[in-house]
């Protein structure tokens, strides 16, 4: 009988765990932003496969489901569709509260314990020079798919690599506005939120269990194969980005 050993993953249908947080994410092309609550200030992140701007998603996702073996081999639990994204800065959550100085930790603490309502406060930890979080991006950035990957028995994700010699250019340049951030949270509360190397990439799903994880690395270059012949000739083009909350893998919220 194998475990759950993934603390994102409570169940097999999948039941997603509570897991809350806060992220910068490129803002999907043609989302559907559903209102949260009576008073609609907040939007739930919501991808439509209809729409020909998420043609490289929609290929993600269908390409997954030809492996059945993922889920009832290796126990992959895949994300659904409408929650599909790219982040762009990582930032605080239940796995690095810890970390933050002792200062700033209670109330950090505070700010996670409520999102995705805290977003609408004043924050210290939301807002830099009085802006709400995000990172400058002047002109649009087009993806394609690179390669499968899975990283650390855990995660099963898409990674992307920039579909044109222009977009190499303005990748560079939000890595470079990504890691000021990153040095700016680092520098004023302790806390390193992500690495400073950056691999854009769609997660497609966690294992719920890094034993049978381990052994589907056997299998990725296989798998690779078919995900560049259905995702060939498939983009997605992001013109702006910014800050998320999540409350699970699966749901994101935005202000």
């Amino acid at each position: 009988m194998f475990i759950v050993t993934n603390p994102k993953v409570k169940g097999f249908v999948p039941e997603w765990s509570q897991f809350k947080g806060f992220s910068i994410l490129f803002d999907n092309p043609a989302d559907v932003l559903l209102p949260l609550g009576e008073d609609k200030k907040l939007k739930v992140l919501t991808c439509d496969k209809e729409f020909k701007e998420l043609s490289l998603y929609k290929q993600l996702h269908e390409t997954l489901s030809l492996f059945p073996e993922l889920s009832t081999t290796y126990l992959l639990c895949s994300l659904p569709f409408h929650s599909y994204h790219v982040t762009l800065w990582d930032g605080i959550n239940d796995a690095n509260l810890q970390d933050i100085s002792y200062e700033y930790r209670f109330a950090a603490e505070d700010l996670v314990k409520h999102l995705p309502y805290s977003l609408l406060q004043e924050n210290e930890f939301l807002s830099i020079n009085s802006e709400f979080l995000n990172i400058k991006m002047d002109k649009a950035t087009e993806f394609k798919f690179d390669k499968l990957t899975q990283w650390g028995n855990t995660v099963l994700a898409a990674r992307l690599k920039p579909a044109n010699t222009h977009s190499e250019k303005m990748l560079h340049e939000l890595e470079q506005a990504r890691n000021h951030l990153i040095k700016i949270y680092k520098d004023d509360i302790g806390i390193e939120t992500c690495e400073f190397s950056y691999a854009p990439h769609v997660t497609l799903g966690y294992f719920a269990n890094k034993e049978l994880a381990e052994l589907s690395n056997s299998r990725i270059e296989h798998w690779n194969e078919q995900f560049l012949i259905h995702t060939s000739g498939h983009t997605i083009t992001f013109k702006s980005n910014s800050l998320y909350a999540f409350i699970d893998m699966a749901t994101f919220i935005k202000k």
